[in-house]
């Protein structure tokens, strides 16, 4: 009995020392992969069985968030998650010999790293990525995979002719600064970059994110005309106009309409002067908010030149007030109207403004005086003609009272005074005509100061309305 139980003993004793090996061996294969892929590891060696050999990179971009879109500048910062893989030859091995690792971490700076940059790049204080302290992951296969957050600022041609209805192209290009296309070609891990952790922005929506991968010559202005391979995700950004629209559009249209309201206003009123000239001011402000936004460019948004059009048009109804005011105010001198001028626009042009035949009001006036005159006249003539002819019966009836000498005395001195009383009358009659003239003229002043406020006011309506349909057309029109 004491044998077999010895003998078991030692049997358990040699099997937990096996196993303790076993366990010590297994916890030491990471450290014995590191050291088998890194002793003689050289980082500044492309990684690649043959000199000759182009080695493959693949680029994924997955976009989190769009800090800022810079028109002024015309620069785009976004936070991204760069996604890097490459075949490292130097750095396969087999998982069996190693505890069946098949995946090992190690610090960036361990490995070989491709050079690539972001070439619209306009950060000053960007130094690269493989610079960073970083992380890298190794599959058995020789797949090196790095994966690292950055936060870009590229430069982004941006066409504001359809602000705030406008939509934008932002290319991110990225390859190598150093190895050509004999030596690494880029390709994407996918057709589009990501946005599966992406931040809605409060006024651009995305509406694509594309990837292609292209090979340029670069240098041939140099005689040195190389290839470059890049992997170039093009951002497709639409802004959101809500705010523009309440803020900037919708406050330039009803200026636009109040201006109109304007020509409703007296015309001798001096109130609707300043109240335009206020209006004017008001479209110079929005101008210059405009201006702060937009970068300095030789195409002007559709906004800037509807604001342009509308203060030129402001300017212009300005002008034909002053204009109209002139037209009206006659107190100095007044002459009448050019027969044609009353027949084109008291007649024609009045009736076409809904305004009725304005020319017949002079016409009636000057009739009446005349037919005033004359009776007037007349009357004074069969009263002096009445005494003539009654002066043998008067002679008759007084010739026993009165001397002849007398009678004759007293007919002379009343025809006299008929006749002073006939001027007097007819320069009252003369100063009565002038002054209805005067009034007839002025009141046909006043009528064309009116059609022609009219005509202004319907050249402003058509001339707004149409650059109105006009912006919203080409913004309609707008791809994406």
């Amino acid at each position: 009995m004491g044998q077999p139980t010895l003998f078991c003993l030692a049997t358990i004793c040699v099997a937990l020392l096996l196993s303790s090996k076993a366990s010590g061996r297994g916890s030491g294969n990471d450290s014995l992969l590191y050291h088998h892929l890194f002793d003689n590891y050289d980082v500044e060696l492309r990684p690649v069985a043959e000199n000759t050999d182009i080695l493959m990179v693949e680029m994924g971009v997955a976009l989190t968030h769009i800090i800022d879109m810079h028109e002024k500048h015309q620069t785009l910062t976004a936070s991204l998650w760069l996604t890097m893989g490459w075949n490292d030859t130097h750095l396969q091995w087999s998982p069996e010999e190693f505890g069946n690792f098949k995946t090992i971490t190690v610090p960036s700076p361990k490995v070989w790293m491709p050079d690539i940059v972001l070439y619209q790049n306009v950060d000053p204080y960007f130094d690269g990525w493989s610079h960073r302290e970083t992380y890298v992951k190794i599959h058995d296969n020789g797949y090196v995979l790095w994966e690292v957050p950055a936060v870009i600022v590229s430069s982004c041609h941006l066409d504001v002719s359809n602000f705030p209805f406008d939509t934008q192209a932002c290319q991110l290009k990225f390859g190598p600064w150093i190895h050509s296309g004999f030596e690494l070609v880029m390709r994407a891990m996918a057709e589009n970059g990501s946005l599966e952790g992406f931040i809605q922005h409060p006024e651009w929506r995305v509406l694509y994110f594309k990837a292609t991968a292209n090979m340029i010559w670069y240098g041939e202005d140099f005689n040195i005309g190389t290839p470059y391979a890049d992997v170039t995700f093009t951002l497709g950004l639409q802004r959101k106009s809500t705010f523009y629209v309440f803020n900037l559009l919708l406050p330039c249209l009803l200026l636009t309409f109040i201006m109109a309201v304007t020509f409703f206003l007296p015309i001798n009123s001096g109130e609707r002067l300043s109240f335009g000239v206020s209006l004017l001011l008001s479209m110079v402000v929005f101008q210059l908010v405009i201006t702060e936004v937009l970068p300095e460019s030789d195409k002007l948004p559709w906004i800037g030149r509807y604001v342009i059009i509308t203060m030129i048009l402001m300017s212009f109804s300005l002008a034909m007030t002053i204009f109209v005011m002139h037209v009206c105010d006659c107190t100095v001198s007044v002459e009448p109207l050019p027969k044609w001028v009353r027949e084109v626009m008291l007649k024609r042009l009045a009736k076409v403004m809904l305004m009725g035949d304005l020319s017949k009001n002079l016409r009636t006036i000057e009739t009446d005086d005349s037919s005033s005159k004359i009776e007037l006249v007349n009357d004074i003539s069969d009263l002096t003609d009445t005494l003539y002819a009654n002066n043998s019966s008067v002679h008759c009836g007084l010739q026993k009272d009165v001397k002849l000498t007398d009678w004759y005395a007293f007919q002379t001195k009343m025809t006299s005074t008929l006749h002073d009383i006939e001027r007097k009358v007819n320069d009252v009659l003369d100063i009565m005509r002038h002054h209805q003239r005067h009034r007839a003229y002025e009141k046909e002043w006043r009528s064309l100061a009116k059609v022609l406020d009219r005509i202004f006011l319907i050249m402003y309506i058509l001339v707004a309305g149409a650059c109105l349909v006009s912006f919203a057309s080409n913004t309609s029109n707008e791809p994406g």
